[in-house]
């Protein structure tokens, strides 16, 4: 069996086969920590402006290569050049199944091709399905999920849970029972958490001539990139995407120095812990530079309630504070850095849709600004019960997490991970109920 370098090594092959690369004085590094991650090398640098990796967009691997070169979609034959295998699933399929899902039967389909796969060279890297039990929250075992229970986590997985469940069903019904041997609900877990767990924005990559006559939005699903993808997430990261339309290829630059033996690399965007431990598997620690911790608050009912992007953030330190690096850029403006003590921890939005919800049919015009409100320029009445408001339910989700505490110290990778997350989150809570106590001046 080939060991996890000489895997590697012939991934980079594969791009190469293509055009693309690896910057040269990067290497691909493996240890327990980081598993797969980008590394100077010894007497190496990098410096602003250089490329870390390229990629050709035909080893991308997508809900395209489902629609590619199918009578059905004749319209979108041509979006990626390099992907003109046959249709290879019935058009019904295609037609009825959501793109996000249909890109994971796509996955399932290279997997089961095995080494006939145009894509093995890629897929012998990854995480393989009997190792993923371990890999995201919504993929642990019951006993594991426990330990985030009281959390926002908890809520997601069990969304997640039952998402995965409805989706496979209806995907199964519109194959034929030749399909159902081989495709399998643990296969479609693995294709869920790879896709999740590695997977990029077609709106990043893909420029518009690939994407002329696509059947559906365009991020209404995800693209796979080998060897991009083997980048670890920082928030701090300074990095930037291109596509070249004429040669087809994609490229990572960073915009920041790094020096030899430090590890380079990519930025996921703005997420919080919350959201890296759902999509990753993993959360980013507390220290005096950064902190990820942050608790999301729905103020009403959502028809996607597992949805995290669509809450308010709660933070473990004041928003001005220049760790406080996520929250603050998703402040709806920067002037609420400068609000009421009492609201420093509280995304702005939030306290803006507490107002309104306050003032609604009431004497308190609604045309104040934002800041005013986060300033306290109202009425004392409609200050008050701002804090009031955002106070019981602080203290509801405090008591909830107390009262959920795990039974049993935690005996594995995933419970620590959990029993650091809940941790967190109490944290947060704590400082945030503590500011609010502390008054409006």
């Amino acid at each position: 069996m080939a060991t996890i370098t000489e895997r590697y090594d012939a991934l980079l092959r594969w791009v190469e086969e293509e055009g693309g690369s690896l910057n040269p004085a990067i290497e691909i590094y493996h240890d327990d920590v980081t598993k797969g991650s980008f590394r100077v090398k010894d007497s190496c640098s990098l410096g602003v402006e250089d490329v870390i990796v390229t990629l050709p967009l035909s080893k991308t691997l997508s809900y395209l290569d489902g629609i590619s070169r199918h009578p059905g979609f004749t319209s979108s034959s041509s979006h990626v050049p390099g992907h003109e295998e046959q249709p290879r699933f019935p058009a019904e399929f295609l037609e009825k199944t959501p793109p996000h899902v249909t890109g994971r039967f796509v996955l399932m389909q290279e997997y089961l091709l095995g080494s006939e796969s145009k894509w093995w060279p890629y897929i012998r890297t990854l995480p393989q399905p009997e190792h993923m039990s371990s890999a995201l929250p919504a993929m642990w075992p019951s006993d594991d999920i426990e330990f985030l229970k009281g959390t926002n986590a908890y809520v997601a997985v069990q969304d997640i849970k039952a998402t995965l469940k409805k989706e496979y069903k209806h995907a199964m019904k519109l194959l034929p029972e030749g399909y159902h041997a081989e495709y399998t609900r643990i296969l479609y877990h693995w294709a869920y958490s790879i896709f999740t767990s590695r997977s990029f924005r077609p709106s990043l990559i893909l420029p518009a001539e690939a994407v002329r006559g696509l059947p559906c939005e365009l991020d209404d699903f995800s693209v796979l990139l080998p060897l991009y993808d083997i980048g670890n997430h920082s928030p701090l990261a300074q990095i930037a995407w291109t596509t070249d339309e004429q040669t087809q290829v994609c490229t990572l630059k960073t915009r920041q120095k790094y020096s030899a033996g430090e590890q380079v690399f990519n930025n996921y965007g703005m997420k919080t812990n919350a959201e890296l431990l759902l999509g990753y598997g993993f959360v980013l620690p507390e220290d005096e530079r950064l902190h990820n911790d942050y608790v999301h608050i729905k103020t009403k009912a959502d028809p996607d309630a597992g949805d995290l992007a669509a809450t308010h953030v709660v933070s473990l330190r004041p928003m001005a504070d220049p760790s406080s690096f996520v929250g603050r850029s998703k402040l709806l403006s920067a002037e609420s850095m400068s609000c009421l003590p009492c609201f420093s921890h509280v995304q702005d939005t939030l306290i803006a849709a507490l107002y309104e919800s306050i003032t609604k049919g009431e004497d308190e015009t609604n045309d104040v600004s934002l800041n005013e409100i986060m300033r306290g320029d109202i009425s004392e009445q409609v200050l008050e019960k701002i804090v009031n408001t955002l106070g019981a339910k602080l203290s509801i989700d405090l008591e909830d997490l107390e009262e959920n505490e795990p039974e049993y110290e935690a005996a594995n990778r995933s419970q620590h991970l959990a029993a650091c997350y809940r941790e967190q989150c109490r944290k947060v809570l704590e400082n945030a109920l503590r500011s609010l106590m502390a008054g409006n001046g």
